[in-house]
């Protein structure tokens, strides 16, 4: 039934293809990496770059997967919108790949009647099916996550590490909190220790920060970690109650 899965998150894209304001980095940021490639003169961000900075990996990512069939499209003179559904596409089947792996994984360890109740329940909200082809920040992420628990119900300690600290350090800085008390509980369960904890996490964290300090400082032509910025602006300055509260 896993084909179902597939056809209902497609059916949701094709119904409502157009994105909102929080996509509109990743979605202008792909858009111009397939359009304008390095000439970064042309890029939207360096104009408008938005209150805080976000990582060019992901965009980088969907681009580079989605330019062999957005070629073809054009040689069709396709429309923008044709473009903008290959892209979401793209990111949608990101997400379903290890989102299909979990559901395998459930059924290996907790039987097909749990796996089929995992698919339903998936089904059913709308929130996850509506959302895992939009290119919000979150789901930019959530291949990463998904994998991570994967390889976490597979009892993979090694990857569910490398894996949480790509999304960690690469997208979302906050996931530091679910990831981390997963990682307690592997540690006391002892199901991996300390010292081969940091064997991993380390070389993994320095890897995916030089990489994305990398790319990043590149398109935003200044040294940055976006996310590190990211957190720095909301939790050590404490401004992003300036865009919004809500007393209800």
């Amino acid at each position: 039934m896993e084909w179902l899965l597939v056809f209902v998150s497609v059916l949701h894209l094709l119904i409502c293809p157009y994105t909102k304001v929080e996509e509109s980095f990743n979605l202008q940021a792909t858009h111009d990496i397939l359009a304008f490639q390095t000439d970064l003169t042309k890029y939207d961000h360096l104009e408008f770059p938005g209150v805080v900075p976000r990582s060019f990996v992901g965009p980088l990512i969907l681009s580079a997967i989605a330019a062999p069939f957005i070629t073809i499209a054009d040689t069709f003179e396709s429309s923008k919108l044709v473009s903008l559904i290959i892209v979401r596409l793209v990111l949608g089947a990101l997400v379903l790949w290890p989102l299909l792996r979990i559901k395998k994984r459930i059924r290996e360890n907790l039987g097909e009647s749990v796996s089929l109740w995992f698919l339903l329940i998936t089904l059913s909200q709308f929130h996850f099916i509506f959302y895992l082809s939009r290119p919000l920040p979150n789901i930019m992420a959530l291949p990463l996550v998904l994998f991570a628990f994967d390889f976490w119900l597979a009892r993979q300690s090694g990857l569910f590490i490398t894996f949480s600290a790509a999304a960690i350090l690469i997208f979302r800085g906050e996931l530091a909190i679910l990831m981390g008390f997963i990682l307690i509980g592997e540690l006391l369960n002892k199901r991996i220790s300390i010292y081969k904890t940091l064997n991993i996490a380390i070389p993994s964290g320095l890897i995916y920060l030089s990489a994305t300090i990398l790319v990043d400082s590149y398109f935003w032509q200044r040294w940055l970690w976006p996310e590190g910025e990211v957190l720095w602006y909301n939790i050590y300055l404490n401004k992003s109650a300036d865009w919004g509260v809500s007393f209800t």
